[in-house]
């Protein structure tokens, strides 16, 4: 059996065996629809992936046969290939009466070799693209799947030419020059950027790895779904929250999971939870418009001039709206959206109370977590996982201002330490 290719606008299907040389690939229906592709899930696909499984390749691709690329071997100008994948999921511990007595679980995305899920997406469209022979890419980003697809094609020996917005943080963008990529600034928005890499794929050639675009993206992002699955004993959490800005990692998580239960591996699917920074709620306000239940997924979506600190999420016009509005509506999900001073508190929170330092876009998931707890939409004993896409270290305004707040003392004097201390702490002896 082959890959299909389904609208995710019209519905119309089609054989899909490879990537485009160009990397994009879209409906030629009057909406220009992004494609969802689909492998074979029948009994032999089950026992393909069970066996790969079974190899114990601690990467992503031990779930290569739902893949549509080849299993990289080592190789390409580093001489390596990247430990993509199988990153943690860290149980959090039932919450208290504030977070509606549930099991929160941290997927903890930000073990990946650039710091974020990226590199799923990444990993898998570069695999598939040099199957065919391609050698260059190009991507627009608001800095992680730029820093991604730069660290990728850095182990892989390919070129890599990156378009990322003006107001880029610098973290990021000095990550991905440190990759060796070419970087060029636009003086616009991410959106700008988009439709800039989508030019300068049409003109040069260049493997266009962007969000909605590029089918293949969600393909390596649902593997995601898949280890949250393996690692909760081939069994569905009841909430996925998902930072949301595009909104392909969202329908990457759903797909992920639908798949999985057509294989008779689980027999349950998560609702999903879309966080959305209130700057930045393309996809919320449609959710809501359509009565937070149904939606037909060809409804238009307005663009709204995004500005967040969540820049991650940051997005006017999401490239995926289609799919990850279906992704709600079928899985009866919610749309979140929280405020600039609750996804600061989500960073120094996830922080303080776990131990892990998460850019603001994943802070914002937690912050919506605790929204929905307080609404009571959460029944205590159940589990929600949150998804930690990026590490703090990419994007450090969120926690900038603490920095100051670090008192001086002179060096030799214990006392002004030890004035410091908490009154429980111990003398030692």
């Amino acid at each position: 059996m082959t890959w299909r290719a389904t609208c995710v606008e019209c519905g119309a299907t089609r054989a899909w065996s490879h990537p485009q040389a160009a990397g994009a690939e879209q409906c030629s229906c009057p909406a220009g629809g992004n494609l969802a592709l689909m492998p074979p899930l029948g009994p032999a696909a089950r026992s393909a992936l069970l066996a790969a499984i079974a190899d114990g390749d601690a990467t992503h691709w031990r779930y290569a046969p739902l893949l549509p690329a080849p299993r990289p071997t080592a190789g390409g100008r580093a001489g390596i290939r990247l430990p993509v994948g199988w990153t943690p999921l860290i149980d959090c511990g039932v919450q208290g009466a504030s977070g509606g007595g549930v099991r929160l679980l941290v997927k903890d995305e930000t073990r990946n070799p650039s710091g974020s899920l990226k590199d799923r997406a990444s990993d898998v469209v570069v695999a598939a693209a040099r199957a065919r022979g391609v050698t260059a890419f190009v991507a627009a980003s608001t800095g992680n799947a730029a820093a991604s697809l730069a660290c990728i094609g850095a182990a892989a020996g390919v070129a890599i030419t990156i378009l990322v917005p003006a107001t880029v943080p610098p973290a990021k963008l000095a990550q991905i020059r440190a990759y060796g990529a070419t970087v060029r600034r636009v003086a616009g928005s991410y959106d700008d950027a988009w439709e800039l890499a989508a030019q300068v794929a049409r003109h040069t050639g260049l493997h266009n790895r962007s969000t909605g675009i590029n089918p293949v993206t969600r393909e390596g992002k649902k593997t995601c779904a898949l280890e949250i699955a393996e690692q909760m004993g081939w069994q569905a959490p009841d909430w996925v929250v998902v930072p949301t800005g595009d909104g392909n990692i969202l329908s990457a998580i759903w797909k992920g999971f639908c798949e999985l239960r057509t294989l008779g591996l689980i027999g349950t699917l998560p609702r999903l939870v879309a966080a959305q920074a209130a700057a930045s709620d393309a996809i919320a306000r449609a959710h809501w418009g359509a009565g937070g239940a149904g939606l037909d997924p060809a409804i238009a979506v307005d663009a709204k001039s995004a500005d967040t600190l969540a820049d991650s999420i940051s997005v006017s016009w999401p490239r995926d709206r289609a799919a990850a509005l279906a992704a709600l509506r079928d899985s009866r999900g919610l749309a979140v959206t929280v405020t600039e001073a609750e996804i600061v508190a989500g960073v120094r929170a996830l922080a303080s109370r776990f131990g892990l330092f998460v850019e603001p876009s994943s802070a914002a998931a937690f912050a919506a977590f605790e929204r929905v707890a307080r609404s009571g939409h959460f029944e205590a004993g159940q589990r929600v996982v949150c998804l930690a896409t990026g590490t703090g270290l990419k994007d450090l305004r969120a926690v900038a201002a603490d920095t100051d707040e670090a008192a001086l003392v002179a060096a030799g004097d214990w006392r002004a330490v030890a004035d410091a201390l908490p009154l429980a702490t111990g003398t030692g002896g």
